[in-house]
């Protein structure tokens, strides 16, 4: 008789623990399926920033392109309001790009076309590092740097 009501205790414990979960096994095998659907999903929605570097060769403002010579080839790129264009560090526009200066872009690709995302220009070079910086930013903060009365030196 004993045996009897722990067997029958063990069997409503486990029938209350398994209403107390809410979930069959079956659907629980059938979420962790759309869960791994939803990740693969995920991966092919993820955006990859792609760069390149090379030479400035034209920007059309009005169609919103900027070409670039990329290893002996021209990539034609689009820019829109939210790329984002600095030559050395100040923000600039893009028409205000110099043709012919060395430039890095980060871009994605969306629907077959290049969409630039940030321009970055530097027109520092090996000489011109030894003299004053050429960003407004950097020169302003030299210049504040000088006023403490702490020595600027330049590092070779």
């Amino acid at each position: 008789m004993k045996i009897r009501y722990l067997f029958i205790s063990a069997l409503i414990s486990i029938g209350l623990l398994y209403v107390a979960c809410g979930q069959t096994p079956e659907k629980s095998a059938k979420k962790t399926t759309t869960a791994a659907e939803k990740r693969s999903a995920e991966q092919k929605n993820t955006v990859r920033i792609k760069h390149l570097s090379g030479e400035i060769l034209a920007i059309n403002a009005k169609t919103k392109t900027i070409t670039v010579r990329f290893k002996d080839e021209n990539v034609d790129l689009k820019f829109d309001n939210g790329t984002v264009v600095k030559i050395d560090l100040d923000s600039v526009k893009p028409s205000e790009i110099p043709l012919g200066a060395r430039a890095t872009v980060k871009y994605i690709e969306r629907k077959g076309q290049h969409l630039a995302k940030g321009i970055f220009i530097s027109t520092e070079t090996a000489e011109k590092k030894e003299g004053t910086p050429q960003s407004s930013f950097r020169n302003s903060a030299r210049q504040g740097y000088e006023s403490i009365g702490a020595p600027v030196s330049s590092t070779t």
